[in-house]
């Protein structure tokens, strides 16, 4: 038996296929839910980077999300949602300076999920990001990023989740 071509083989799949492996949870009970806190959310976004970063109000709280997606003429839409997260919990801090956080590889790394998130796919993540109105509440944000985690089940959103959700879910994990 030749050992060797099955380590080869071995190796080739976990740099092709594993590394990029994610599980999606696509609830469509979930997505339609009505319960998110807000009327609505007008949603902006940028690709990943530091080069449009002052696109991002540096005055405004609000949701964000980390989508991976690749617009191109031959694949059909596609958009995956990795993350999402809120600037201003218990804070005014702004958009903008949340965002930085997320270009900075010391603060990064010391969060493995997001690092794997950011180092995997970085060349085809975006930053999507809705800023909301100053009378919306760090309360108020905070269930609003619930309710979109508990909607979405994004795979590196892991806290922000309803408890007993939060439950059932670390069963498949």
């Amino acid at each position: 038996m030749d050992l060797k071509s099955l380590e080869d083989f071995a190796d080739d799949a976990t740099k092709e296929i594993a590394k990029f492996e994610v599980r999606f949870n696509l609830s469509p009970e979930r997505m339609v839910s009505e319960e998110f806190g807000i009327d609505g959310l007008c949603w902006s976004q940028i690709p990943y980077g530091p080069d449009q970063i002052d696109d991002i109000p540096n005055d405004r709280r609000g949701v964000y999300a980390f989508v991976a997606c690749n617009k191109n003429g031959i694949l059909p839409p596609h958009n995956y949602v990795m993350y999402i997260g809120i600037a201003g919990r218990k804070s005014d801090r702004h958009l903008r300076a949340r965002y930085r956080d997320y270009l900075n590889a010391r603060s990064v790394k010391k969060r493995p999920k997001i690092a794997r998130m950011i180092g995997t796919w970085h060349s085809v993540l975006c930053f999507y990001f809705a800023a909301v109105d100053d009378d919306v509440d760090s309360d108020t944000l905070e269930a609003i990023e619930k309710a979109l985690n508990n909607a979405l089940l994004p795979p590196f959103s892991q806290g922000d989740l309803d408890i007993e959700l939060k439950q059932k879910r670390s069963a498949f994990q």
